[in-house]
C-alpha cells in the first residue's frame, strides 16, 4: 500500500529538506534544556507509565528505509530532574590582590634596586684610573758537573719556579703592609668618601686593605710563559702609577732577597765542603808525618829503590866475578892458581853481600822495628789517603771559588717588559655594563620570587 509521502513527487523532497534545516535551526536557538535522565539498567520506574512514542514522519524516498528512533522521555520527567550545578567563579577581590603582589614585588625587587643602581652608576660613583706593568723572572745560572751526573742518575727534585711564588706574592698580607708603609695605601683609597661602594673607609684593619686591595689590583699570571701582569686602579693616574711602581719595586726586591738566599746557601755548603776537604788533607799528611818520625825513615820506597840498586850491582859484580872464574879454569892453568881461590873468595863474598841485603829488605829496618815490607805498605796506604784528600781539597776549592763568583753577581732578576703607565682619562667603573649586568641579575631575582610564590599557591 502506497503512504501519502510516498506518493509525494520527487521535487518536494527538497522542500521537505529545507523546512527540516530550518527547524533544526530554530531548535539550536533556544536555551539549552536540562539533559533528559537516562533510563537504568533495571527498567523504567513502576510508577512512571510511558506514553506510546509517536515515529517522526519523514519524506524520504521509497528506496530508503526511516531509520529507527529513540523513544524521548516523559517531558514531566525531564521538568522533575535538577538543574546542573554551574561552578562557582573566583570572587574577584583575589584577583586584585595577587596582581597588586605582584607589582608590589616588582618594584621591590626589580625596579627599586635598579633605579638606586642606576643612581649610584651615574650620580655618585668616582672615576678610576688604571695604570699597568707587567714583567718576567729571569736567571742566569752556570751549569754545573753535576748537573750531567743527575741527568744519567736521574736524582734531583722538584721545586717551585720564582714566577709562581711572586704571584702569590703580590696578592699577600706582607705585600700589602710593605706598600702601606711606603706610600700610604689608606690615604690613596680614601680621596672619594663619597663613593661608599670604593671607599675603603676610617681605621682599615690590615685584613680589611687586603680585601679591598685585591678588588682594586688584579694580577694575571701566565703559567705557559711565566708573564705576570699587574693592573691598579685608583682615584688619580699618578695613584695608580704610584701603586704599580711599588708593586713593581717589591717584586724585584723578593726575587733579589730569594736569589740572595739561594747564593749564600750555595757559598755556604761550598765553603763547608772545603773546610772539610781541607780538615782531611791535615790529618793525613800529620798521619805521614807521625809515620816518619816513628819509623825514622823519610821515603821507604825511596830507601826500597837505593837498595834495590845494591843488589843489583852485587848482582852484577857477582855475574863479572863468576865470567871471570870460569874464564879461569877453562884456561890450561893448574887448579892451586892463586888467581882461582881470589875469584873464589870474591864470589862467595858478594853471595853473601847480595843475601845480607835482601834479608835487610825483607826483614827489619835501621832502628830494628818492624818488617820494611808492612813499613812500604802503611805507608803506600797513607800515600793513597794523601792523594785522594789533596784532590778532594782541589776540588771543594774550585767549587768554593765558582760559588763566590756566582754570589759576586746577580743571577736572578726581574725584567719588566711594561713599565708603569699613566692613564690620562677614567677607563672605571664600566657604568653601562655594570647597569646592564644589574638589571639582568635584578630580572632574574624577579622571576624567581614570582615563580615561587606560584608554585606554593598551586599545590596549596
Amino acid at each position: 500500500m502506497t503512504t501519502p509521502a510516498e506518493k509525494q513527487p520527487a521535487g518536494n523532497a527538497g522542500g521537505a529538506d529545507q523546512s527540516a534545516q530550518k527547524a533544526e535551526g530554530a531548535k539550536a536557538a533556544e536555551p539549552p534544556k536540562a539533559p533528559a535522565k537516562q533510563p537504568s539498567a533495571a527498567g523504567p520506574n513502576p510508577g512512571e507509565k510511558a506514553g506510546p512514542a509517536k515515529k517522526p514522519k519523514a519524506n524520504l524516498p521509497a528506496t530508503q528505509k526511516p531509520a529507527p528512533v529513540a523513544k524521548p522521555e516523559n517531558p514531566a520527567r525531564i521538568r522533575e530532574l535538577p538543574k546542573p550545578k554551574v561552578a562557582d567563579a573566583p570572587p574577584s577581590p583575589r584577583f586584585r590582590l595577587r596582581h597588586t603582589m605582584l607589582v608590589l614585588s616588582f618594584l621591590v625587587l626589580f625596579l627599586g634596586p635598579l633605579l638606586l643602581t642606576l643612581y649610584y652608576l651615574f650620580e655618585v660613583s668616582a672615576d678610576q684610573y688604571h695604570s699597568t706593568t707587567a714583567f718576567s723572572v729571569r736567571s742566569e745560572e752556570s751549569s754545573s758537573p753535576f748537573d750531567a751526573l743527575a741527568a744519567f742518575t736521574q736524582t734531583g727534585g722538584t721545586s717551585v719556579s720564582d714566577a709562581d711564588v711572586l704571584y702569590e706574592f703580590m696578592q699577600s698580607q706582607p705585600l700589602v703592609q710593605n706598600l702601606q708603609t711606603e706610600i700610604d695605601l689608606i690615604t690613596i683609597f680614601n680621596k672619594r668618601p663619597d663613593d661608599w661602594v670604593f671607599h675603603l673607609g676610617e681605621n682599615p684593619t690590615i685584613e680589611d686593605l687586603t680585601s679591598f686591595w685585591n678588588l682594586m689590583v688584579t694580577v694575571s699570571y701566565d703559567s705557559g710563559s711565566k708573564l705576570i701582569e699587574v693592573e691598579a686602579r685608583a682615584f688619580t693616574p699618578e695613584d695608580a702609577q704610584l701603586i704599580t711602581a711599588g708593586v713593581l719595586a717589591q717584586g724585584s726586591a723578593l726575587i733579589n732577597r730569594l736569589s740572595q738566599v739561594a747564593r749564600e746557601d750555595t757559598t755556604r755548603f761550598a765553603r763547608a765542603d772545603l773546610e772539610d776537604a781541607e780538615l782531611r788533607m791535615k790529618d793525613v799528611r800529620r798521619q805521614i808525618r807521625e809515620f816518619r818520625n816513628e819509623n825514622q825513615i823519610i821515603n821507604p820506597e825511596a830507601d826500597v829503590q837505593g837498595q834495590a840498586g845494591v843488589i843489583a850491582a852485587l848482582e852484577a859484580r857477582l855475574a863479572d866475578a863468576l865470567v871471570q872464574r870460569e874464564t879461569l879454569l877453562l884456561s890450561p892453568t893448574r887448579e892451586n892458581d892463586p888467581r882461582l881461590a881470589q875469584y873464589n873468595r870474591e864470589v862467595e863474598a858478594i853471595r853473601r853481600q847480595i843475601e845480607a841485603e835482601r834479608q835487610t829488605v825483607a826483614g827489619e829496618t835501621t832502628n830494628g822495628g818492624r818488617p820494611l815490607a808492612q813499613v812500604i805498605g802503611e805507608y803506600e796506604e797513607l800515600l793513597v789517603d794523601r792523594e785522594f784528600a789533596e784532590t778532594a781539597y782541589t776540588a771543594a776549592l774550585a767549587a768554593y771559588e765558582q760559588a763566590k763568583a756566582e754570589a759576586r753577581r746577580q743571577s736572578r732578576y726581574l725584567a719588566a717588559h711594561i713599565d708603569p703607565t699613566l692613564s690620562q682619562e677614567p677607563q672605571y667603573p664600566t657604568r653601562e655594563i655594570y647597569a646592564l649586568l644589574a638589571a639582568l641579575i635584578l630580572l632574574a631575582v624577579w622571576g624567581t620570587v614570582v615563580l615561587i610564590s606560584y608554585n606554593v599557591r598551586d599545590r596549596r
